[in-house]
């Protein structure tokens, strides 16, 4: 990100930075260090005081640094298919010792895994738990066909809900209370509010910053979303970002991009776009960490609603939503090889959005695996996105 330079934007990279030193301070003291899912509920393990890294993070982290590629291989040499999820072979590889270059997270001594990302996950937990000999603690949120989780299925994860806390109370030591989980969910609620604010922000025509430079911040919500210095640092940043002067003119289209960002390729991604005055101003991801609840149940209600545990109608009616709050001319879907779930509903959620009077365009990608990506292919794509937006341009009365 270097379209502005905020205090309020380097206390926050700095404070995601920490959560690695916090986890290797943790392993010094002789504390149980934790790898948790991305959308395993944070809540629980903040709620025990237990420090956690997320290695779906790390391995976005490191596919920006190129280092994506090293580490697959490895993998690949490790005996795990190339067709898995590259996150996943990258976790893989990190934890079998692989990694050569760039800032390190300490192997886990237990496992929070939930499976309401995808199936893949699940596999990939368990064969961490094998091989480093650790215990798993697993939130199964299975997928229902409906579009909002009925009593049954929220009953059934509520048992698993306390059976899952005195599990991981008595291997953590650590007696579970129920204030220290109010207290938890309170950090989680505010800085969620704060994340909303400034993804509002976006909703206005002459916003001079683009929504790409959200994905900077998302490791913290991930990993520190129920600390009370996370929403403050978030809110002084909306402060900071909302006193900005305004751009002179609106940009020339405003895109909505589809799937997780292609991160070894980024820059090469973004910046036709930019040259051809197009602004970032939706995407699927980071919305999806600012959900609210009110209890108990509206956090288990909140943590099945995931991108790949929604069924197609409602995600096609939450990205209809976003696209018109946030001014969206276009869409630029990533059919990412690296996360089959995700990518498999994407053509007919294009094929709908189009007929609603959206431009969209897709391009083949990895989230981490540099070799899924070529750039002959995705100018073509930009080009003919270029030209759909000019036609519907000149089509306006």
């Amino acid at each position: 990100m270097d379209s502005f330079s905020l205090s309020a934007r380097q206390s926050l990279l700095e404070f995601g930075a920490q959560a690695s030193r916090l986890a290797w301070d943790a392993k010094k003291r002789g504390e149980p260090v934790g790898w948790m899912s991305t959308k395993f509920p944070a809540e629980i393990p903040a709620a025990l005081g237990l420090v956690t890294c997320c290695p779906e993070s790390q391995a976005a982290a490191l596919a920006s640094a190129g280092q994506g590629g090293p580490l697959c291989q490895a993998a690949d040499g490790l005996g795990f298919c190339a067709d898995l999820c590259s996150y996943s072979r990258i976790g893989l590889a990190l934890a079998a010792g692989c990694q050569q270059e760039g800032p390190r997270i300490p192997l886990p001594d237990f496992l929070l895994c939930c499976n309401n990302i995808c199936c893949n996950m699940l596999q990939w937990y368990q064969n961490l738990a094998r091989t480093l000999h650790i215990p798993l603690f697993l939130l199964d949120i299975p997928y229902t066909a409906q579009d909002e989780p009925d009593g049954e299925l929220i009953e059934y994860l509520r048992r698993q809900f306390y059976s899952l806390t005195r599990q991981l109370a008595a291997f953590a030591g650590r007696p579970w209370r129920e204030e220290d989980f109010r207290r938890a969910c309170r950090g989680a609620l505010a800085s969620a509010r704060a994340w909303q604010e400034v993804g509002r922000l976006l909703e206005d025509p002459l916003c001079p910053w683009d929504g790409m430079e959200l994905f900077d911040y998302m490791p913290v919500l991930v990993s520190r979303r129920c600390e009370a210095e996370t929403a403050g640092l978030l809110e002084e940043l909306g402060r900071q970002l909302a006193a900005l002067p305004p751009s002179p003119a609106p940009a020339r289209a405003r895109l909505m991009l589809e799937g997780t960002p292609c991160w070894p390729h980024l820059r090469q991604i973004l910046e036709p776009l930019r040259r051809a005055g197009i602004q970032i101003t939706a995407d699927t991801i980071t919305p999806s960490l600012g959900f609210f609840y009110r209890d108990l149940e509206g956090m288990l209600r909140a943590y099945c609603g995931t991108i790949n545990g929604s069924t197609l109608t409602k995600g096609l009616e939450s990205r209809r939503q976003l696209c018109r709050q946030r001014g969206v001319d276009g869409i630029l879907i990533h059919l990412n090889r690296g996360c089959r779930p995700w990518s498999g509903v994407l053509p007919q959620l294009g094929r709908d959005l189009s007929g609603e009077g959206w431009a969209v365009v897709s391009f083949d990608g990895d989230q981490a695996d540099p070799g899924g990506f070529a750039q002959a292919p995705y100018a073509t794509r930009v080009q003919g996105l270029l030209e759909m937006l000019e036609e519907r341009k000149e089509a306006q009365p």
